[in-house]
């Protein structure tokens, strides 16, 4: 259902770059013209649960980031359930076996008010790079900024051989995750941090990713101030 839903967008609305796994949606589109986003949380039946995943955030006042319109995706549902949701300020599209199908999106009911604004004071944060992960799926793996960093520094070790606490600290990485001595990613070889059995394989994990943050290694290594170039540390790590 999710990835038939992902295919209707591209055909149909390509102004919406969909961010599967993205600050806690199932989806989370952003419109490239205008930067507004649509948070959905996709379920089979419309129900109870998935309408309030949709609502997160909404009643606790310190979490005012989140999307522009709040949707679900559903297989069925209730008209009764369907009200509810339009009570409640929450989109419903329904979900098409056809890729031909265009889903309904939030400019198609902008004069019904099924897809009402909710004006956040922030949007959701999204990664640099569009996640080449599943969306609406258990247990999901996802490309979150911590991963994006992590990617760098194994880019960094893969060219260098070794990274160090200063590569770290410039990607914003807590170090003692990667540094622990019984449990860390990395391992301390000669006052520097080398590839051990426990460091995560994210080239498996994010195929598509890893090849678009190498290939824009130039970039964000200058912003880091980080050369990979093998070089001579004194004073240990």
């Amino acid at each position: 259902m999710v990835a038939t839903f992902i295919s209707q967008v591209k055909r149909h609305h390509s102004e919406w770059v969909v961010y599967a796994e993205t600050a806690g949606w199932d989806l989370l589109l952003v419109n490239r013209d205008t930067g507004e986003q649509l948070g959905v949380e996709a379920k089979l039946s419309l129900n109870m649960r998935v309408i309030n995943q949709a609502l997160r955030g909404v009643t606790r006042w310190y979490e005012r980031r989140g999307p522009d319109y709040r949707a679900v995706l559903v297989g069925k549902g209730t008209a009764d359930a369907e009200d509810l949701c339009l009570a409640l300020g929450v989109g419903v599209i329904r979900a098409s076996r056809s890729p031909h199908t265009a889903p309904f999106m939030p400019e198609d009911y902008s004069l019904s008010g099924r897809f009402p604004h909710w004006a956040p004071e922030a949007r959701c944060e999204v990664p640099d790079y569009v996640p080449d992960v599943s969306g609406g799926v258990p247990s999901p793996v996802r490309l979150s900024p911590w991963k994006v960093a992590a990617i760098k520094l194994q880019i960094i070790l893969e060219r260098r051989g070794y990274v160090t606490r200063a590569d770290m600290r410039a990607l914003g990485l807590h170090q003692s995750r990667w540094t622990d001595k019984y449990h860390g990613f990395l391992t301390v070889s000669d006052g520097v941090f080398v590839q051990n059995q426990r460091t995560p394989d994210f080239r498996g994990q994010h195929p598509r990713n890893f090849s678009e943050i190498e290939a824009d290694a130039e970039r964000w290594l200058a912003l880091a101030n980080i050369s990979v170039e093998p070089r001579i540390i004194n004073g240990g790590v």
